[in-house]
Order: C-alpha cells, then sequence, then structure tokens
C-alpha cells in the first residue's frame, strides 16, 4: 500500500546522499555561488582602485 507518509522520509533521505554529491559537482564544473562571486568581485574593484590610485 502507498504511503506517502514513508515516501517523504524515503525523499529526506535522498537528499542527504545526494546533496554533497551534487555541492562536489558544482564545485567540480565551475559553478559559484552568487554570494561568492560577488564578493570575489567587490575585492577585484577594490584591488583595481587601489592599483590605479598608487600609479597616479
Amino acid at each position: 500500500m502507498f504511503n506517502p507518509l514513508k515516501m517523504a522520509g524515503d525523499l529526506k533521505g535522498m537528499e542527504k546522499m545526494l546533496k554533497p554529491a551534487l555541492e562536489k559537482f558544482m564545485q567540480d564544473s565551475g559553478f559559484v555561488k552568487k554570494k561568492d562571486f560577488e564578493d570575489l568581485e567587490k575585492r577585484v574593484a577594490d584591488l583595481e582602485k587601489k592599483l590605479n590610485s598608487n600609479s597616479s
């Protein structure tokens, strides 16, 4: 017999197994989290400002 509560538990277990694998795949394939990317963009902009102010 179909038990939706059992199915929900199974899905939670599958999520626990797949999440680390998905995160590893995303890191290995070059995907970046938006927050990390924005932090890096800000750092590059700050470094460019420093370089431009030093060369003037």
